[in-house]
């Protein structure tokens, strides 16, 4: 029995129809001369398409295969300007139009990469591919690849509710704000709204803030506490620093001391007009946490418990170091030293004694 004699169809695919929306060509396209003129029609049209790279890149195919005795046909066909599933299709009903009544032994595909490789698995249900040639131009498959991965990205951000909240929800809210103070005539307040309004989306986003409010609203009430605590203690913090900052402006010192003895001073003021309040709004903190994981029924409440008893611990060496900073006497020193020994003899008993102790008893701990 003689063998069948091998016969090629050397494809290129225009899976978003450039060859139709510049010339007019109706496809398929068959033949090498037909291919030939549709190329230098489709080159003509704009010549920095690189589909007609690819027509004259299988016509040379074509070419080559006749020299070395072997048989083949040159074919075009073309998708939908739209893309997707219109322009599948009708490539697969081009190629099965081109391949009806021929016995080709296989498909050589002519691609410039990118749109039209994908539509490799259709060709592949019709006819097999023996051969894929990949023909680069100057703007070159990984330009291409660039700008699919981008519009990817572009659309992602637009249209996917998790990130298009932070790319197009904080620039439209500071166009929409710097517009109206704008019109109003508050220029200034402006650019002040969108330093802060940018300043806030960075710093939330930064620090993971957004999710970490949504993690703890997921559990209930108890997560609306913990929240509510979180939000009063940094208020709380945010006021201890004036008072702390007008504590210091009210009583600095006076030009005849010296430089260091008057930082210090304002330093100890700082310390001392805000150390109340820093205190009471880290408590506030630590007292919604532990209220939080008692009704939750965890064994993190004892943690709780123990950042309390450490920050009633701290409370008296930082205020002796606020009053050694503004006085600098030997009293405060000494005063200082001993609330030191003190404290550290009561974390080492909590440590090593109480707190092990204790974290090993109660209920298993529930998240």
């Amino acid at each position: 029995m003689s063998s069948q004699p091998e016969r090629f169809l050397i494809l290129c695919v225009d899976r978003d129809d450039d060859l139709g929306e510049k010339t007019k060509i109706q496809t398929p396209v068959v033949g090498r001369d037909a291919a030939l003129a549709a190329a230098t029609k489709l080159v003509m049209a704009d010549p920095e398409e690189a589909d007609a790279n690819t027509i004259f890149a299988a016509v040379k195919k074509c070419d080559e295969l006749a020299a070395e005795g072997i048989a083949c046909e040159v074919a075009l066909v073309c998708g939908d300007a739209a893309r997707g599933f219109d322009a599948d299709r009708r490539i697969g009903m081009e190629i099965q139009s081109v391949t009806k009544g021929s016995e080709y032994t296989g498909i050589i595909l002519v691609s410039d990469g990118g749109e039209d490789e994908k539509v490799i698995p259709i060709i592949q249900s019709i006819k097999p591919i023996v051969s894929v040639q990949r023909v680069t131009v100057k703007h070159s498959q990984r330009v291409e690849e660039t700008y699919q991965i981008l519009g990817r990205y572009l659309r992602m951000l637009v249209f996917d509710t998790h990130y298009s909240r932070w790319a197009l929800g904080v620039p439209g809210l500071i166009f929409i704000l710097a517009g109206i103070l704008i019109v109003s005539g508050h220029s200034l307040d402006a650019e002040l709204a969108t330093l802060l309004i940018l300043g806030g989306a960075f710093f939330i986003r930064g620090f993971n803030i957004d999710r970490a409010v949504a993690g703890v609203l997921q559990r209930g009430p108890t997560g609306y506490m913990r929240l509510f605590s979180m939000v009063a203690s940094v208020l709380v913090v945010v006021v201890a620093v004036f008072t702390g900052y007008g504590s210091m402006v009210s009583q600095a010192c006076s030009t005849g001391g010296s430089v260091p003895s008057c930082a210090q001073q304002n330093a100890g003021q700082l310390i001392s007009g805000s150390l109340n309040l820093v205190w009471v709004g880290i408590a506030i903190y630590a007292t919604g946490a532990l209220l939080s994981h008692v009704v939750w029924e965890s064994i993190r409440w004892r943690r709780d418990g123990f950042v309390l008893v450490m920050l009633a611990l701290f409370y008296f060496p930082v205020r002796t170091f606020s009053q050694f900073l503004i006085e600098g006497t030997a009293e405060s020193t000494v005063l200082l030293i001993s609330y030191i020994f003190v404290s550290l003899a009561a974390i080492f008993i909590l440590t090593t004694a109480i707190y092990p102790r204790v974290r090993t008893k109660g209920v298993p701990e529930r998240e």
